[in-house]
């Protein structure tokens, strides 16, 4: 919790005093990345201190998996996302439904494909895979969010208008990301665990799938009512509850494989076979 609280801190100081009092925009783009980092970051510690010394991966596997498959997924996705933008199609507001309707599909098949790339030489466990795909989701959810903060940071009051896009996107699409991208790791590694080697399976291509409707409904569920109904009240109230059923539905199921796959046993815990010591017989 301290950690979220000073970053928050740091946020505030940097946006309040720096940017609004002093007027010093060279912080800007620090501002923007704090906004953007802080709940992933906070996230990513608590994943850190959820690793045992038994495990067979590592913070640096998950700073690797974070820093250089967050990024690589965001280079493709957005390679993806723009030529896909180019077929003509019909546009819901200025989006253009084509492209809005596969971005779940194209930005989980990129990140799938890095984490296949940072864990190749990785144990294969669903339990590694939930650590891995949700570092692979949070590098993700950072720049994505730093790009939507930062289209926001224009007009007479930027920085009122980008603190409101980081509230949003940097507190709620973090939890998109990394579940998501958690659960598809789960099913990548679990299916490659037998013979140490990646591999499609049914249960790949269903999670795939599952998480890619999961991640379309959470981008584009409003805009479509809202195109269908013309009521924005309703297409908020789809918008909210499209939110809630993905992180509900994503954090039971990442529940059920992490108890399905718990942490290694300690040493000491192996050695006794995972029982309590006997107590001694009475003299």
């Amino acid at each position: 919790m301290w950690f979220f609280i000073g970053g928050l801190a740091v946020w505030l100081y940097l946006g309040i005093v720096v940017l609004h009092l002093l007027r010093n925009s060279a912080v800007a783009p620090t501002w923007v990345f704090v906004g953007a980092a802080l709940v992933p970051a906070t996230i990513f510690w608590i994943m850190v201190h959820r690793l045992r010394t038994t495990d067979s991966i590592t913070a640096v596997n998950l700073v690797v998996a974070a820093v250089i498959g967050g990024t690589l997924a965001v280079t493709l996705a957005g390679t993806f996302d723009t030529l896909t933008g180019l077929i003509p199609q019909p546009k819901v507001g200025s989006e253009p439904v084509l492209m809005l309707a596969l971005a779940g599909f194209v930005e989980e098949f990129c990140k799938g494909l890095m984490m296949v790339v940072v864990g190749w030489k990785l144990v294969k466990t669903a339990r590694n895979g939930l650590f891995v795909g949700g570092a692979v989701g949070l590098g993700f959810a950072v720049l994505e969010t730093m790009a939507y903060i930062g289209a926001k940071f224009t007009g007479a009051d930027p920085i009122l208008s980008a603190a409101g896009e980081a509230a949003e996107r940097g507190l709620l699409a973090p939890f998109g990301h990394v579940l998501w991208s958690a659960l598809f790791g789960a099913a990548l590694f679990g299916a490659a665990a037998k013979k140490g080697r990646f591999r499609l399976s049914w249960l790949v291509l269903v999670t795939y799938v599952a998480v890619a409707v999961l991640h379309g409904a959470w981008d584009g569920s409003g805009l479509l009512v809202m195109a269908l109904t013309g009521n924005a009240i309703v297409a908020l109230a789809v918008q909210v509850l499209g939110w809630a059923l993905s992180i509900i539905a994503g954090a039971l199921i990442w529940r059920h494989i992490a108890r399905k796959e718990p942490a290694p046993p300690m040493v000491e815990d192996a050695a006794s076979g995972g029982r309590a010591s006997a107590a001694p017989a009475p003299a």
